[in-house]
């Protein structure tokens, strides 16, 4: 490759239309996430528009996809009792080099990059679709709960006891 400089990429945005889900309701918030996005904004904003518009749909491209998981596990975790579609599909990206002498032909790669949709709503989705999830609190962190109020209850008590 010493013989070729980097030249265009073809990198099509994507749009809504394009979205593997059936049925998107039109006011739907679709959330983009990218390598350098920081993590607390995005959730910031998701947790103010899910009340709003009741679904979101997260999509992660690439190096971005850890980031959407984390981002979506959040979410469920903050509120309960979502309903969760998720898509793996490809995005195709064309790589063009341009040779640094006449002899030379240009090269195109296209690469195909991996990308995850995950659709969460408060409302109930088609159970039989694949990739279909419901998060209910767990039991473990319902105990957690018990456990810091109840903590926080005999510190209480102690410090209560302890005073003159």
């Amino acid at each position: 490759m010493e013989n070729y400089v980097k030249g265009v990429n073809k990198d099509p945005e994507m749009d809504l239309s394009e979205l593997p889900f059936n049925h998107l309701h039109p006011g739907v918030v679709w959330m983009k996430v990218r390598p350098g996005s920081k993590m607390t904004n995005l959730i910031e904003y998701a947790l103010k528009s899910i009340e709003e518009s009741r679904s979101q749909v997260w999509t992660g491209v690439g190096p971005a996809i850890g980031k959407c998981i984390s981002c979506v596990e959040i979410m469920k975790r903050k509120i309960p009792n979502l309903h969760q579609i998720t898509k793996i599909s490809y995005h195709k990206c064309e790589e063009y080099w341009n040779p640094k002498n006449d002899e030379l032909d240009q090269i195109r790669i296209v690469r195909n990059i991996p990308v995850l949709h995950v659709l969460l709503s408060s409302d109930p989705l088609d159970s039989t679709v694949p990739g279909y999830q419901f998060s209910q609190p767990s039991q473990n962190s319902t105990l957690r709960h018990v456990k810091k109020t109840t903590t926080k209850r005999k510190l209480k008590n102690k410090q209560e006891t302890n005073a003159p």
